[in-house]
């Protein structure tokens, strides 16, 4: 079973585009789980407490579906919750939805949602840890690690927001805010 974990914001940079094709299409992303109320959250004791999963530097970015380029399309924001089991592999992905920021997806946002599910599905991440030390206070000195004490592999859910758009007939990137 997946443990929830509301995380605060964090960016990764986009990819830049391929300038050799006349029309293409290029995606923003940001993690945003700590917009989404979750059912379940991880509870943490006095001595607990968890390091988030790290992204791999090498985690593909969606690519803007070439079959909708021509369409030029206004700007399309895509919500995912991606479930990430205790080795750090991407168990699935869902459609995040949460309006405004978050639409419920139409048929043109599908094939938006194939290619971030098709992208992160290739994801991979340092797992996320829960860290036991023997007590708040040893908890308080140790910021930003387990420091060598008991490491708990957790599996986590994140939700990110991608924002697909075009400007001018060329793809453009804007992160979202």
């Amino acid at each position: 079973m997946a443990v929830f974990l509301l995380a605060g914001c964090a960016t990764r940079a986009p990819v830049a585009s391929d300038e050799s094709v006349a029309r293409s299409g290029q995606v923003g992303m940001r993690e945003i789980s700590g917009a989404f109320a979750q059912a379940q959250r991880m509870t943490l004791a006095d001595n607990e407490s968890f390091l988030v999963p790290l992204e791999d530097e090498a985690n593909p970015s969606p690519a803007y579906p070439t079959a909708l380029l021509a369409q030029q399309l206004p700007s399309q924001a895509v919500c995912v919750r991606v479930a990430i089991d205790e080795a750090g592999t991407v168990m699935s992905s869902t459609p995040a939805v949460q309006p405004p920021e978050c639409p419920a997806l139409d048929a043109a946002d599908t094939a938006f949602f194939d290619a971030v599910a098709h992208a992160v599905a290739q994801w991979h991440y340092e797992p996320g840890l829960r860290c036991v030390f023997p007590d708040a206070k040893t908890k308080e000195q140790t910021v930003g690690s387990c420091g060598g004490y008991r490491e708990i592999p957790q599996a986590v859910s994140l939700t990110y927001r991608f924002v697909f758009e075009q400007k001018d007939g060329r793809g453009s990137v804007r992160m979202s805010q």
